[in-house]
């Protein structure tokens, strides 16, 4: 049975997996899902382009980036995976078809991997929120499916100012309030929005100085001058 601390229980309890299920539960479904937790050093891979999976894997304490390589060697982030969030379910649905993207920790990281195929397949002692997280894992792949719709909106912007403020917008609705923080450092969020991080950065200090948003590292406030002004 894998033992998991308070915060990592939270964790779990706040992810979208286990969403309508009991403490309780939980903790007695982890076995039947063939649960293991392991650790990771900050920028030690979790999972690289062509492993093979058949597991989802939820990060339980610290942070990952979802990225491909091109064949020149150039980064592009997917997106972070924080507390809560679960990565390669897509892949571990398709019974162990290879991994077209890296998972690399960005810190200190915990991932609880569950098996794919336990999840799928109703155990013979009918776990009685098995159902509840089928269910909750077809929510999972939908939601996965938005976020790459809105990198999209992202990214196909014309202008750099047009990408980052379409970003920020997004951070800030997501969050419900003008202050919010991002998952990623400014090299990170370069390699998000397939762009330069010097232009990224100097983009971000001439909006700053425009009085359109204000920041401190990776904690944002967007401002009312920012509506509109694109240019």
């Amino acid at each position: 049975m894998v033992q998991l601390s308070r915060n990592e229980t939270d964790a779990v309890m706040h992810s979208y997996l286990f969403q309508g299920v009991k403490e309780e539960q939980m903790r007695s479904m982890l076995g039947c899902l063939n649960a293991e937790k392991r650790s990771y050093e900050k920028r030690e891979n979790i999972i690289r382009v062509g492993d093979p999976t058949g597991k989802i894997g939820m990060v339980l304490e610290g942070c990952a980036d979802i990225s491909r390589d091109d064949y020149w060697g150039n980064r592009h982030i997917i997106s972070a995976v924080r507390p809560s969030e679960c990565f390669g379910e897509s892949y571990a649905v398709m019974h162990g078809g290879a991994m077209r993207v890296n998972v690399q920790a960005t810190a200190d990281t915990v991932i609880l991997f569950l098996d794919m195929d336990h999840i799928l397949r109703v155990c013979s002692s009918a776990c009685t929120f098995h159902s509840q997280i089928i269910r909750n894992l077809v929510t999972l792949l939908s939601s996965r499916n938005l976020a790459l719709n809105d990198k999209m909106t992202h990214i196909t912007q014309h202008t750099l100012r047009e990408k980052l403020l379409s970003y920020l917008s997004a951070e800030s609705l997501r969050h419900h309030s003008s202050y919010f923080d991002i998952p990623f450092d400014r090299q990170q969020l370069a390699d998000y929005l397939n762009a330069d991080r010097s232009a990224v950065s100097g983009e971000l200090s001439r909006m700053k100085k425009e009085g359109l948003l204000d920041y401190q590292k990776n904690h944002f406030r967007l401002l009312a001058g920012a509506a509109g002004s694109t240019s």
